[in-house]
């Protein structure tokens, strides 16, 4: 089976990011500014390519961060310009020093957060809370952020009942974080949200001098944004706030591919087996949320069935099973979709199996190739200093 250029050029494995598509995504934020005078960030986590990064910057207010090593890689592509939002569940006291130095915005993820380190920012950076609103909109709690006991900010209404006693004094508390979703495309849900904020803590939006309400939304074709407009005008004309919104996959999922190659076809107890050049630890999130990439090709009616194999020796490194309307042979390229988030932050080189060479995809399919990896980058894992006490 053949793929179309350009992806038919690079050296596989291969991670490709299409910047048109990004660019996509890019222009709906910018009309959404326009718009609400809302502000959008990046959240990087989900691909943290520097090019990309400064690819988007321009047309960013900043970037979204959860680690000092994403501050300070978001800064030096920020070149002076933006924001730095920063939230973590986890802060070490060694940490704050280069976190004041480096960020913009701090949304401490507890109570316990912002009595111990609050008073050690400066006076530079606006202080806030990750707030859990405590409403689920999803089945698989792996994903939620607001499953039972979750980790991820203080809850509504102890935030409520904390703002509401005696102890209630938050000194430089200037905004709130909200992320409460996952890859979601309803915006009817953040309304939903931000009404149950409205409800449970009404005086906390008085009070606050901005809100970020987070990522977990993506932006396909044909999105109906209209919830989300009202959402950020209402927050605006009423409250006066300033409005943060930082998507991290809406920017990057649809934009990314895995371009691989077949390295082997057999059959095993009547079944075809296709292995290729790259496996599922390229692709992470397959084995943590158990789940089958899309395939460029994959038809339901396609007469000719593969399972589609990682070349690692994990049993498990399997990525599906996939129809196509002509058969598969050693050197046909396979080409997985939708894989931007996700992939490349948490790749891995397990089992010695090389990382993919990472390409950009300009206009008028033009490759460009970032970064090709080799023996040096496994080997230095692994490459111990000499010994001394400790």
């Amino acid at each position: 089976m053949q793929i179309e250029a350009p992806f038919n050029l690079v050296e596989t494995p291969a991670f490709v990011y299409d910047e048109t598509e990004v660019d996509r995504v890019l222009a709906i934020t910018r009309r959404l500014s326009a718009e609400t005078g809302c502000k959008s960030c990046y959240s990087v986590k989900p691909l943290t390519l520097p090019p990309l990064l400064r690819h988007m910057a321009s047309s960013l207010d900043g970037f979204a961060v959860s680690s000092p090593f994403e501050a300070r890689l978001a800064r030096e592509c920020l070149s002076g310009e933006g924001a730095i939002h920063f939230t973590s569940p986890g802060i070490r006291e060694r940490e704050v020093g280069d976190l004041t130095s480096l960020c913009d915005y701090v949304s401490f993820n507890s109570l316990g957060q912002w009595r111990r380190f609050s008073g050690h920012f400066s006076r530079h950076v606006s202080l806030g809370l990750r707030v859990n609103p405590g409403l689920s909109f999803l089945d698989d709690e792996r994903y939620d952020p607001c499953r039972l006991h979750s980790k991820l900010g203080v809850p509504l209404k102890d935030l409520a009942g904390w703002q509401n006693s005696r102890h209630s004094n938050l000194p430089r508390l200037d905004g709130i974080l909200l992320h409460s979703n996952c890859e979601s495309t309803d915006f009817s849900e953040l309304d939903k949200t931000v009404r149950q904020v409205k409800e449970y803590a009404p005086n906390v939006l008085e009070e606050i001098r901005w809100i970020n309400l987070g990522g977990g939304y993506l932006f396909p074709r044909g999105a109906n944004l209209e919830p989300l407009v009202a959402v950020i005008r209402g927050l605006r004309s009423v409250y006066g706030l300033e409005v943060f919104l930082e998507p991290g996959a809406a920017f990057v999922r649809s934009a990314g591919y895995m371009v691989s190659s077949v390295l082997d076809v057999f059959f095993s107890e009547g079944k075809s087996v296709a292995v290729l050049d790259t496996t599922v630890n390229h692709m992470p999130e397959l084995l943590e949320f158990d789940f089958e990439p899309d395939v460029n090709g994959h038809q339901e009616d396609g007469q000719f069935e593969y399972i589609l194999a990682g070349c690692t020796c994990l049993a498990g490194d399997v990525f599906g099973e996939y129809k196509f309307p002509q058969p598969l042979e050693v050197g046909d390229r396979v080409l997985f979709c939708n894989v931007g988030s996700y992939t490349l932050t948490k790749a891995h080189m397990f089992n010695g199996i090389n990382l993919p060479g990472i390409y950009a995809l300009k206009e008028a399919d033009r490759l460009e190739l970032l970064r090709e990896f080799g023996y040096p980058d496994y080997e230095s894992r692994w490459t111990t200093y000499a010994s001394s006490p400790v």
